[in-house]
């Protein structure tokens, strides 16, 4: 992976740590379907990851957060959701700028497969009030779209 490619993992995933703070904001709850479930990658649980549940269609709240040990609980408007999951790792450290004083930035991996995040396949018909979902991802992923 290119320190190119690297940079981008990390802004994407910095974006989806916003985007996850957001969730729910102007929102009512009333109309929120609680979705719980575990992410496992090859039959073991994702240690410290993101879910996201974006609107298949585009239109209309996208709601996510954190997997911790494997487990997720996330408030979800109803209806059909394209799924994406998130596994960064810190795989090492860099200097924002080539002076000697500058700040150092952490260096993140994506350790899931495209197909299972930015162009991921995975969906599910989320449904009030409530909701399961629990996937086990592969390494060897189904082919991503372009």
């Amino acid at each position: 992976m290119t320190i190119s490619t690297r940079f981008t993992a990390t802004a994407v995933y910095v974006g989806l740590l916003a985007a996850t703070a957001l969730v729910g904001c102007g929102g009512s709850q009333h109309s929120m379907a609680k979705v719980e479930g575990e992410v496992k990658f090859d039959g073991k649980p994702i240690e410290k990851g993101n879910i996201l549940f974006l609107p298949s269609d585009g239109k209309g709240p996208t709601a996510g957060g954190d997997i911790a040990n494997g487990r997720f609980s996330v408030l979800v408007a109803p209806g059909p959701k394209r799924i994406e999951v998130h596994w960064p790792k810190v795989v090492g450290k860099r200097k924002q700028f080539d002076t000697p004083d500058s700040p150092t930035l952490d260096v993140v991996e994506e350790l899931i497969p495209l197909a299972y995040n930015v162009r991921s396949t995975l969906t599910e018909n989320i449904e009030a009030p409530q909701t399961r979902v629990d996937l086990d991802l592969k390494a060897a992923a189904p082919r991503a779209k372009p």
